[in-house]
C-alpha cells in the first residue's frame, strides 16, 4: 500500500502504538515544562488525553474492523469514532464496537507533534 511517496510498512517501521507514543508526549511535556502537560492534568487521564491529542495532530494508522492491513486514518474516520479507556482501540460512538484496532503512529510523527506542542502557550 502506498502513501504519496512513502509506503504505510516503511511508516510503521519505527511507530509506537499509540498508548506508548501519548506516555512518551506526556512525559516530554512534563520534563519540559509545557503547558500541554499542564491542560492535560486538568482533565485527570492525562495520558488519554495525549492520546487522543495525537490522533487529531498528526498521523495515526489503524487496521479497520474486516480489514487486514493498517491504513492511514483520515480525519473523517476518526470523526466518528471514540478512543478505548484503554487506548488500544477505537469504538463507535452509540455501539461501542471496536472499529479500528492496532493503532500505531511513526515515530517521525510523534517528534512532530512535540515540536507542534512546544509552540502551544
Amino acid at each position: 500500500m502506498v502513501l504519496g511517496d512513502r509506503t504505510v510498512a516503511a511508516d510503521l517501521e519505527t511507530a509506537f502504538v499509540l498508548v506508548d507514543a501519548a506516555r512518551r508526549a506526556y512525559q516530554v511535556a512534563l520534563s519540559e515544562g509545557l503547558s500541554l502537560a499542564h491542560i492535560a492534568e486538568q482533565s485527570g487521564h492525562p495520558q488519554y488525553w495525549f492520546a487522543n491529542s495525537l490522533l487529531h495532530v498528526v498521523d495515526v494508522y489503524g487496521v479497520q474492523a474486516g480489514e487486514a492491513a493498517p491504513v492511514l486514518l483520515s480525519r473523517d474516520v476518526l470523526a466518528d469514532l471514540k478512543l478505548s479507556d484503554d487506548m488500544l482501540v477505537l469504538t463507535g460512538p452509540d455501539d461501542g464496537q471496536t472499529q479500528c484496532s492496532d493503532l500505531k503512529t511513526p515515530s517521525d510523527q510523534v517528534e512532530r507533534y512535540l515540536a507542534w506542542a512546544r509552540t502551544v502557550y
